[in-house]
């Protein structure tokens, strides 16, 4: 059970935080060159394919995270590497909601308006809570690898 859980566990950090990698490293160069209302609706048609599969990559993270914790752990959060991993898990988890609830919203608005001004402006602040995200999971995924032989 405990090694079903962590292949949950890890597939889902994988691959929210492969998501984010390709993105932010490689769709987001390319989408360069692009017009920008062709680049802003392909960013929004993508944003609300990806953030669906990130809200259950999220339960699935959260679920088998606390599972782990009280079954492999007994809940206890002596170890350091615990309590930051669910310290920066949860950061990126509201990062997230805000990205998700507010910023693309803002986004999907402007695009269907055709506002492309407003929808470039809107980007902005959306490459800057991905890039941070992006450098969270990795940094996640490190603790999550080294932690236990620290």
């Amino acid at each position: 059970m405990n090694m079903l859980i962590t292949i949950m566990h890890d597939l889902a950090a994988v691959l929210w935080i492969g998501g984010i990698f390709f993105a932010f490293m490689v769709l987001r160069p390319v989408s360069t060159m692009f017009e920008p209302p062709q680049r802003l609706q392909l960013w929004s048609t993508v944003f609300a394919r990806f953030f669906p599969w990130v809200w259950f990559f999220i339960v699935i993270l959260v679920t088998t995270g606390y599972v782990d914790l009280f079954t492999r752990f007994d809940g206890s959060l002596t170890q350091a590497y615990l309590v930051a991993m669910q310290v920066i898990g949860w950061i990126m988890i509201l990062l997230f909601a805000w990205l998700s609830f507010v910023l693309v919203v803002r986004l999907h608005r402007a695009v269907s308006e055709q506002r492309w001004p407003d929808a470039a402006a809107a980007m902005k602040p959306i490459r800057q809570i991905m890039a941070i995200n992006l450098a969270l999971g990795i940094l996640i995924i490190l603790i999550g690898v080294a932690g236990p032989i620290l």
